[in-house]
Parts: C-alpha cells; sequence; structure tokens
C-alpha cells in the first residue's frame, strides 16, 4: 500500500499501521481477508490508509484474531489496539468487543448538525433517502449544472461501509444513483470517486444506466460541467453496452 500521508493525525496513523501488520501477517489480499471476517474490501482499505472518518472496531477485533490465528502468535496486543481505537475515536471510555459497534455509531450522531442528523435518521430507517431533495422532482433541475453547491453525503455513506451496515450504504446508491435529480446523481459519482470508493462508483454507474436516457444524458451533462469526464465517458460507455443487449 502507499506510504500514509504526512497529514494524518498521529492515533488515526498509529492504528492504520497497526492494520497494516495486521494484514500483512494474515498474508492475504483485502478481499480475502475482508470475507473471512464478514467485512469488505473498502473498509479494510479505509482502516488501513488512515481514511477513515471514526474506526470501526469490530472489523479490527476480528481482524486482530485471524492475524493472530494465521501467524500463530499475537501480533498486535489487543490491549494496545483497544487504546488505538479509544484514542483515533476520540473516546475516553474503553472499547470492548461486546460495545465496539455502538461506540462507532455515537461520535458519528454526536457531530451531526441538525439537517444531517436527519439525514442520518433516513437511513438508519432504511430509506436511503434524505429528508428533504435538494432539487424538488416536479419543478425541474434548477442549478444550471453545478455541482459545486451540492454535497452529497459521502461521510455517512463510508460511515456504514466502515460500520459493516451495508443495507444503508446500498439504500444510500440506490437512492442517488436510481431516484434523485440528475446534479445529485452526478455529485454522488463525483463525490464518492474523490474518496477513493471505486465500487460505490461502479454501483451508481448501473443504477443510472437504467434510468430513461434523458435523465443518464443529464447525469452526464452534469460530470462534464464539473469536470469529471472520465465518469462521464464511462457513464456513455455503460449506457451504449446496454442498449446494444
Amino acid at each position: 500500500m502507499k506510504a500514509l500521508p504526512l497529514t494524518i493525525p498521529p492515533a488515526r496513523r498509529e492504528l492504520a499501521q497497526a492494520v497494516r501488520t495486521l494484514l500483512d501477517a494474515t498474508g492475504g489480499s483485502l478481499r480475502g481477508v475482508a470475507g473471512q471476517i464478514h467485512s469488505s474490501r473498502s473498509a479494510l482499505h479505509r482502516l488501513a490508509s488512515g481514511s477513515f472518518l471514526f474506526p470501526d472496531a469490530d472489523t479490527v477485533l476480528k481482524l486482530q484474531r485471524l492475524a493472530e490465528h494465521k501467524a500463530g502468535a499475537e501480533v498486535v496486543a489487543v490491549d494496545d489496539l483497544r487504546s488505538l481505537l479509544q484514542r483515533a475515536s476520540g473516546r475516553h471510555e474503553p472499547v470492548s468487543a461486546a460495545s465496539s459497534q455502538a461506540a462507532a455509531d455515537r461520535p458519528a450522531a454526536d457531530a451531526l448538525d441538525g439537517t444531517r442528523r436527519g439525514t442520518l435518521a433516513a437511513l438508519e430507517g432504511g430509506t436511503g433517502a434524505p429528508p428533504v431533495a435538494p432539487v424538488p422532482p416536479v419543478e425541474g433541475d434548477r442549478r444550471n449544472g453545478q455541482i459545486a453547491d451540492l454535497h452529497w453525503p459521502v461521510d455517512e455513506l463510508a460511515l456504514h461501509l466502515d460500520s459493516g451496515r451495508y443495507e444503508h450504504a446500498i439504500g444510500m446508491l440506490e437512492y442517488a444513483g436510481g431516484e434523485a435529480p440528475a446534479v445529485e446523481s452526478a455529485a454522488a459519482i463525483q463525490a464518492c470517486r474523490s474518496r477513493g470508493l471505486t465500487e460505490a462508483v461502479d454501483t451508481l454507474l448501473r443504477k443510472v444506466v437504467s434510468r430513461p436516457d434523458g435523465v443518464v444524458l443529464a447525469v452526464v451533462g452534469h460530470l462534464m460541467d464539473s469536470g469529471s469526464h472520465a465518469d462521464a465517458r464511462a457513464l456513455i460507455s455503460c449506457s451504449t453496452h446496454a442498449q446494444a443487449a
């Protein structure tokens, strides 16, 4: 993996390095290890790259147990890992395997303002749709191709993936790619691409392609206007293949 950026805070850097040590001890690929501990490749990658918002303690502790099993010895002490998790998440209470999932959820809820808290509540309900659409569909898209002023909640998506709440992540992607106004679909693609969530981008592209041609062309236009030419071309290519099939 690439060297950790110097801009990563010390606590996150130390945890990311510990995760890399554990991954090396397993001797497997990210995808292979993810399958063994019932996680995802993207979640492990964020932990190992230090790009996580809040560390998923459950995934880290499962990784530790797998590494210990593969290596036949303790690679990173459990107490040290829990201390790193506690520091990286900004919590003061001890991290235990039993409480790791609930503890991972709290910092996100505390950090959200009123609007983002409402968005997360909608996601927890399984809809994947924000409580207020940025542009009312019946009135059309009034943003004139500008994505910059629409901040798609990619942080929430990353949190769902890191915490193993895949059904909520899927709900977000299904809404953004299959139902949202074209400008929001384009913003979601751009936001996921900027965070390196390649699998999420591929899912969004597939969802957009399944929509009417007019919507697909509108998403392409928004992507082109925002400079995301590669994804615009990918969307056109997917649409062409879909029509040929």
